[in-house]
């Protein structure tokens, strides 16, 4: 009979990942007969466990778990070419619980409101990180940091190249409940560019801008002097995608001395000193300055209003000329390269100021747990740790060595052609879990993967990171009282419909007096910013050893 937890139902919500593919139906893949074996190393996680744990397994151990799955997956994981093999080096029998992103939330609630638990939890982000906190500490999960050494070599050696993963992993009563799935693309650590039209400038003898006030005088010029030629007054200058990572504006506040950590929660570290951008008079000027762009229509009337695939679309419109813009990357606005928009570098403030956004590569810390009811917690964690191998975490991310990728001479790899009748995502996710996998991809394979769209935010990286804050704010596990204090005060400041979305659109569309700023501060006092700053001070100095 299977132990039950009893555990309080907490709210949860399905964790989004970055780049998904799209979704397709159709279309075929080779047969298991024709498909290429996967290439990979036997994990060496054997050398250190005793013989009785040796994969693989001399008699089968059968889990059953609940995945975490990308929508692009169209099959039982049993039936995945990944998969299979990995049951074929370890004899690690699998009943899998499959569970959508949009359905995972509730699938989780009832689960662990009825204490049912699976022996395992799997894929990125299938525990949140108060979930972790909480049902680490109520015993539903066991502690994994006395088992890793012996069991998890490959995760070993990553904690030994990266020692602050260990640091975000560990729960704050000391204990490590989950392991992470991390993909290095570092590049995406500029995730937000700002492209300019350069044929415009060149047909309006116009030189690339290098300050804001040259910016403003681009974007005036764009608007009056008719650069695409038409006869008509239709040129957008600027347009972004308010409040939001990839396509948003946030990155110009550091032409104003805010060089900003992470967007969504609207902080930056100042020579070790957590701070909240909209209450700094800095951020008043950069305020005061898109009010100013606004008021002289030089900014896309629709940038509080229009979604991501309306933007997007408007990019790509001959018939909305657009003279510049932010995205994630030139290939991903238009679908191949546009040579007539490039890249501006940090623009220069009135002072000499010139900083950029960084998000720093995320940790997906509950990606993989063993619960009270595993009666295999060694097996399972050496289960997990072969697909840590670093051969066969590229392969469980981005599909089998041979099907959807080939590998060349010189150890890189060239993704191979699409089959007729599916997407890029569907072909990726045909034989591996793809974007709902638990992987360990660092930087060297990341970078042997042949992509244009990867080399082209290389030069991105080259380009902005001398101007991105050294100080960064890394993503700590919190405690159950401090995470739910730190989720309702971030809801009211920054969540889509809270204050300071409303508050920005408001001052940037109408203008702002010194009156109107006053009462702004005072406002978020009464939202507590003051604690919600305080409180990632205190994470940020523990990080920080201090």
């Amino acid at each position: 009979m299977r132990k039950k937890w009893l555990v309080p139902c907490v709210s949860v919500m399905a964790a989004m990942s970055l780049f998904i593919g799209g979704c397709s139906g159709g279309g075929s893949t080779p047969t298991a007969a024709e498909k290429p074996k996967t290439q990979g190393e036997t994990p060496n996680a054997n050398a250190n466990a005793e013989d009785k744990f040796k994969f693989p397994l001399a008699e089968p151990v059968k889990l059953k778990v609940l995945a975490n799955t990308a929508p692009q997956v169209k099959k039982d994981y049993n039936e995945m070419q990944m998969f299979k093999e990995l049951n074929e080096m370890t004899n690690v029998d699998v009943e899998w619980t499959q569970v959508g992103w949009e359905h995972l939330a509730e699938k989780k609630n009832i689960i662990i409101a009825s204490g049912d638990l699976p022996d395992v939890f799997y894929g990125r982000g299938v525990l949140l990180d108060q979930e972790i906190v909480k049902l680490g500490s109520q015993g539903a999960l066991i502690p994994l940091e006395g088992m890793i050494e012996q069991y998890a070599p490959n995760l070993q050696k990553v904690f030994e190249q990266r020692p602050e993963f260990k640091k975000m992993l560990t729960a704050p009563d000391g204990h490590i409940y989950t392991l992470p799935t991390f993909v290095e693309r570092d590049f995406n650590e500029i995730g937000s560019v700002l492209f300019i039209n350069k044929k415009w400038l060149d047909q309006l003898g116009l030189s690339m801008p290098e300050t804001i006030d040259d910016f403003y005088k681009v974007l005036k010029a764009f608007k009056e002097k008719d650069p695409n030629g038409n006869g008509k007054p239709d040129e957008v200058p600027f347009s972004f995608l308010f409040n939001n990572a990839q396509n948003g504006a946030n990155a110009l506040a550091g032409s104003f001395g805010i060089k900003l950590d992470d967007p969504r929660n609207n902080l930056y570290v100042d020579n070790g000193t957590v701070k909240y951008a909209p209450e700094q008079p800095e951020y008043e000027n950069y305020m005061q300055y898109m009010n100013k762009l606004f008021k002289e229509k030089l900014i896309d009337p629709e940038v509080f209003t229009h979604d991501q695939n309306t933007y997007l679309t408007k990019v790509r419109s001959e018939d909305v000329p657009i003279g510049s813009f932010f995205t994630y990357s030139n290939q991903g606005a238009f679908g191949t390269f546009n040579e007539d928009y490039v890249p501006v570098l940090p623009l220069k403030g009135a002072n000499g100021e010139q900083g950029w956004l960084r998000m720093p590569v995320s940790l997906s810390k509950g990606a993989f747990a063993i619960t009270s009811n595993n009666k295999h917690p060694e097996v399972t964690l050496k289960w997990m740790d072969t697909m840590y191998e670093e051969k066969l975490s590229f392969q469980f991310e981005v599909g089998p060595i041979g099907l959807t990728v080939k590998e060349n001479p010189d150890g890189t790899f060239d993704k191979q052609p699409v089959p007729e009748g599916m997407n890029s995502g569907d072909f990726k996710h045909s034989e591996a879990p793809g974007n709902g996998a638990a992987v360990m991809v660092l930087k060297d394979m990341v970078d042997r993967l042949i992509d244009d769209q990867a080399d082209e935010k290389r030069e991105h990286y080259k380009m902005y990171m001398p101007f991105a804050s050294t100080e960064l704010i890394h993503d700590m596990l919190w405690s159950a009282e401090d995470g739910e204090t730190l989720a309702a005060i971030n809801l009211d400041l920054n969540g889509k419909n809270g204050y300071y979305a409303s508050t920005f659109a408001k001052f940037v569309m109408n203008g702002f007096s010194d009156a109107d700023w006053d009462k702004h501060l005072a406002q978020l006092k009464k939202l507590r910013v003051d604690e919600y700053v305080a409180l990632y001070q205190k994470y940020y100095d523990a990080a920080n050893g201090k």
